[in-house]
């Protein structure tokens, strides 16, 4: 059986009994298992002229430089033949790179293991296994290994044969261990403190305990009993609470577990870690089923005796609060997306299977609807743009019944952290230069996402290239198969169809140098295609001199170098992982100067400005037009401005919605959800009404039209006080319900 290669992040992603989060990219681990114008410069050019250029452009490169290629500058293979494997870059100044290969059993314990490292950045491996115990004869196994996020140097490994940590403060030059004190700990899980390199918490499933560590694991106090699972307990982030030193746990009542009651209690504990510093975290939450933390918010899921399940919120760690989440529909569960600037993004799925995107304002309390059908299956269709503020692209089902199994599904797009979503324009021009004949809105380009990234890209983004989107995508009125290659230049606005086929991908150099390996997951190939224009145009490199079927194209994390790690097996039959890393430093002549490079502005084609988000930012980009070196050190200068405000910067408030199916149109009074009247408390005599509006989470603009949108004093016992300069309120307002109380 093939092994497969998956990018995913060790320990980023929480998966909860009810509540989850998508996982974010970080950098460390890799899992292993088997019509606007593009701007250049000063110039502006169309999309034809700007190909003709580049072409007539590249074709001068190539025969100026056509003794400038890739180097293939080492080929290993793994001779263990294992399923599953860990790759880990040790840093930005390193070239060390450690690779451990594992087997595993049904249950998921490691059967046999490797571990490997090259010094040289991935050019040559060498098995180190022994270097870790050479008192022992016996082969230790290892299902991961652990990584301080403040010394990527370090490395530390847990061995429950010999009940030992081991680990390496010097990029495996040096390896020594610890044996576990008390000995009968089995942590069978660990997470590193975010601010101290030495200190570790770790959980021990067969007892049921969570034990902390100040000094790399040479002693252990046991610090809170009733512990049943590792989702179960965290480190706070630094910040909101306290220096990052705090640790959150769930504890169960063992008689209440006896008789099936599944739920637990929110405690902290406090350095110096004792009974004297833990304490329950909020006593009104009370039994709960599980909690997340992520940056000011703490998320806690309540189930009532009739099934309906509640989410609880606590903002900068004050007490939790309901939140209100406007809808008819009864709640089964909820993931928490993520957070953009300061407004938190859950997906709730509600009774009948189907999940919708609700927005919250900046305490996380009160959530509008944003996406209704988000495609949610063993993964979660919503992917954030990195690089690019307030951009997102989902699938959602297009459904005209209850049921959503077998509904098409079509791909939208927003600019504006989900306040209003959007088909996405398909390009002007195929692969071949012919035109395309898809005019939305009953035709445009759809993505293979998570739901179907087993043999795709997924949708791939990263911060050290602004603006660069690659996806797999088809033409259509919905999602359809066999998809080809695209890429957006401008951060999703527009975009090219650059590959014909299925590819693996990444970028190098800051963006600079875009990789791709043909039929990635599925057919062998020995070439490697790689552009020096941002996708525009491709030239060919034989990677390999024995076809490969490949699963992983890796680079260091933050892809600030110009090497390349192709993960794969060859087609041959065997069934050893074999790397070979490719080196693109060759094909550049010169580094890059100051006449290299020009201002971009990302835009939202729905904007007669160049703001998004209330502010107007511009990023320095290579012009595509050369093909010079960024380099590792380069930083990329990025200016803001702050905008006047206008309906762009304004979502609906908690009680309000926009009433059309695509969640289009102006924000209206939601019938589905009952405001409370303020006028009801006595003593009440003016209140804030709202006018359906909020500022989006996040937006930063200032002056113009706010006043228009923004909540206003009124008066109770008669009608509202209109808001501010009425005379001068657009005529869209006229069938507005903006005042709810009377």
């Amino acid at each position: 059986m093939f092994s497969v290669l998956v990018l995913t992040v060790i320990g980023s992603g929480l998966a909860l009994a009810k509540i989850e989060r998508l996982q974010d990219r970080a950098p460390g681990i890799a899992e292993l298992t088997w019509e606007h114008p593009h701007a250049v410069g000063d110039r502006y050019f169309t999309q034809e002229k700007l190909l003709s250029s580049l072409h007539e452009k590249q074709g001068q490169r190539d025969r100026r430089q056509s003794s400038s290629q890739p180097q293939q500058s080492g080929k290993f293979e793994f001779l263990d033949g294992y399923h599953y494997g860990l790759i880990h870059y040790s840093g930005s100044e390193s070239e060390v790179i450690f690779v451990l290969t594992f087997n595993t059993d049904r249950y998921g314990y490691p059967t046999a293991t490797n571990l490997y490292k090259s010094a040289d950045y991935g050019r040559s491996f060498e098995n180190i296994e022994a270097q870790l115990n050479p008192e022992e004869p016996d082969p230790l196994l290892w299902r991961s290994f652990y990584v301080s996020p403040g010394n990527l140097n370090m490395l530390v490994f847990a061995s429950f044969e010999t009940s030992r940590i081991y680990y390496t403060l010097n990029e495996g030059q040096l390896w020594d261990h610890h044996d576990f004190d008390p000995p009968t700990i089995n942590p069978r899980s660990m997470k590193f403190s975010p601010t101290e390199d030495n200190w570790i918490l770790a959980h021990d499933p067969t007892n049921e305990r969570i034990y902390v560590s100040t000094n790399l694991g040479q002693s252990w106090k046991m610090i809170a009993e009733n512990v049943d699972q590792s989702s179960d307990y965290q480190w706070d982030e630094p910040g909101w609470d306290s220096d990052g030193s705090v640790i959150y746990f769930n504890q169960f009542d063992p008689e209440d577990r006896d008789r099936g009651n599944y739920t637990v209690s929110l405690f902290t504990q406090r350095y110096p870690f004792g009974a004297e510093t833990q304490q329950e975290f909020d006593p009104n939450l009370g039994r709960h089923e599980d909690f997340f933390l992520l940056g000011p918010y703490i998320f806690a899921q309540k189930t009532e005796d009739n099934d309906d399940t509640h989410l609880l919120v606590s903002y900068n760690r004050q007490p939790f609060q309901a939140a209100q989440i406007p809808t008819p529909y009864d709640h089964r569960s909820y993931i928490v997306s993520h957070i953009e600037e300061r407004q938190a993004l859950v997906i709730v799925q509600h009774e009948g299977g189907f999940y919708n995107l609700y927005l919250s304002e900046e305490t996380g309390v009160y959530f509008s609807l944003s996406l209704r059908d988000l495609v949610v299956d063993y993964a979660i269709d919503l992917e954030r743009i990195d690089g690019v503020n307030g951009t997102m692209i989902a699938n959602q089902y297009v459904r005209d019944t209850p049921d959503v199994t077998d509904a098409p599904i079509r791909t939208l797009l927003t600019l504006d952290n989900g306040g209003n979503w959007e088909l996405i324009h398909p390009p002007d021009l195929d692969v071949y230069g012919n035109p395309v004949n898809c005019e939305p809105p009953l035709c445009s380009l759809h993505f293979d996402m998570d739901t179907s990234a087993y043999a795709r890209l997924g949708v791939f983004s990263t911060e050290s290239a602004p603006g660069i989107i690659i996806a797999h995508g088809t033409l259509g009125d919905t999602l359809s198969s066999n998809p080809d290659l695209y890429i957006s230049r401008d951060g999703g606005v527009t975009w090219h169809e650059t590959l014909s086929g299925s590819y693996g991908a990444n970028v190098l150099d800051h963006g600079g140098i875009i990789v791709a390996v043909n039929d990635y997951h599925q057919v062998s190939s020995t070439v490697l295609k790689y552009s020096c224009n941002e996708g525009l145009s491709w030239n060919s490199f034989t990677f390999t001199d024995s076809a490969m079927v490949i699963y992983g194209v890796i680079t260091e994390p933050g892809e600030h170098t110009t090497n390349v790690s192709l993960y794969g097996i060859e087609s041959s039959g065997s069934r050893n992982w074999v790397v070979v890393t490719v080196d693109f430093d060759p094909i550049f002549s010169r580094d890059c100067g100051d006449d290299d490079y020009y201002d971009w502005l990302p835009w939202d084609d729905r904007s007669d400005t160049d703001c998004i988000l209330g502010s107007s930012i511009v990023i320095e980009r290579r012009n595509i037009t050369t093909c010079c070196r960024n380099g590792r050190d380069y930083v990329r200068e990025t200016q803001y401005s702050i905008c006047e405000c206008n309906e762009e910067d304004f979502e609906c408030d908690y009680g309000y919605a926009k009433p059309g199916e695509d969640l289009s149109g102006l924000c209206v009074k939601d019938p589905d959800v009952e405001l409370e009247d303020p006028c009801d408390n006595e003593g009440t005599t003016t209140y804030i009404a709202s006018t359906g509006y909020r500022k989006i989470a996040g937006d930063v603009c200032q002056g113009g039209d706010e006043r228009l949108y923004a909540p206003y004093e009124a008066e109770c016992c008669r009608t509202p006080t209109e808001p501010p300069t009425t005379a001068s309120i657009p005529d869209q307002w006229s069938n507005l319900t903006a005042y709810p109380y009377h």
